[in-house]
């Protein structure tokens, strides 16, 4: 699906020549203790990529700059007001701007969107415990998921590195004391497939904790901002849509704001809207059935709260 996006935006041919490592399965253990493996010649979509997010985010920033936009690094909003025709916006570096038209892609902070009355309304509780290893020449080249009792663990390459990240709720990752190295190690030390994969890495000393629920903005947009990507909705990495849904949800923003500003069509924004509620709502449909599969443990809060069987 990425791939079709890069094509409509005129930038595959530019993407493929920044060298990202091509990935060809997702090796998965859950359900079973046994894994399986998916084959992306299976998928219609083919082979996917491993990132390197810095790289590729830079990739995108130099894009948009070659067709117009202008750029400023370095730079964060530090405050706005409502003004004449638009926008008065003031940067963190004393510059002063208009704008019509507001596009919030802050992640999953939503700053601009909070700002002006927008809830973020979450779904789960589910926290990334993750930490970064160097690669050697054994390491695994795949995608890999590895369910346990209380969550799932995940690795894959990140560029020069492998990120290895356990997945749990946040009450349930301070009671299992994630942060602290000897504990993330020790129930890293109990998984089987991602122990392996990682070959003899070396290991940072930091442990990166990122929010990983699913939420949503309520409402994703008004008459004259709207959000995307993680600002406007945030899946469980569990669904690997992260890139792609940002990429998606910003082509329909553009066509939005285009019929806004343009054609002067004041239904443009509801429409955006509505676009970005249904994805949600089928996207967990999708989310209950496949943490559904997994039913070996049926005692622990982690998954009776995917299973719905414990509401706290």
């Amino acid at each position: 699906m990425a791939k079709n996006l890069l094509e409509h935006l005129g930038i595959r041919h530019d993407f493929e020549k920044e060298n990202h490592l091509s990935v060809y399965s997702t090796v998965s253990a859950w359900g079973q203790a046994a894994t399986r493996e998916t084959p992306a010649i299976f998928s219609t979509n083919g082979a996917g990529w491993h990132l390197d997010r810095r790289s590729f985010d830079a990739f995108l920033s130099r894009q948009a700059e070659q067709q117009g936009a202008t750029i400023f690094l370095n730079t964060h909003l530090q405050s706005f007001e409502k003004s004449e025709g638009g926008w008065r916006v003031r940067l963190s570096d004393s510059k002063e701007i208009m704008a019509r038209f507001i596009v919030d892609a802050t992640g999953r902070r939503a700053v601009f969107a909070r700002k002006n009355g927008a809830a973020i309304q979450t779904t789960d509780r589910l926290v990334s415990f993750s930490r970064f290893f160097t690669l050697d020449e054994k390491c695994a080249p795949e995608t890999l998921i590895e369910s346990f009792e209380e969550g799932w663990w995940y690795t894959a390459r990140a560029g020069a590195r492998r990120v290895v990240a356990c997945l749990t709720d946040a009450d349930i990752g301070v009671k299992l004391g994630l942060s602290a190295k000897e504990n993330w190690f020790a129930l890293f030390g109990k998984t089987r497939e991602i122990r392996k994969s990682v070959g003899n890495g070396a290991t940072a000393e930091e442990c990166l904790t990122r929010p990983a629920n699913s939420a949503r903005l309520v409402p994703v947009g008004e008459a004259d901002w709207l959000a995307v990507g993680d600002a406007a909705s945030a899946f469980d990495p569990l669904s690997s849509q992260g890139i792609t849904k940002a990429l998606r949800s910003a082509v329909f923003a553009s066509y939005a704001i285009a019929d806004l500003l343009v054609k002067s069509d004041k239904t443009a924004v509801s429409r955006y809207r509505k676009f970005i509620e249904t994805e949600y709502d089928v996207y967990q449909k999708l989310y209950k059935k496949y943490y559904s599969n997994e039913q070996r443990w049926r005692d622990s809060l982690f998954w009776q709260r995917r299973h719905g069987s414990n509401p706290n």
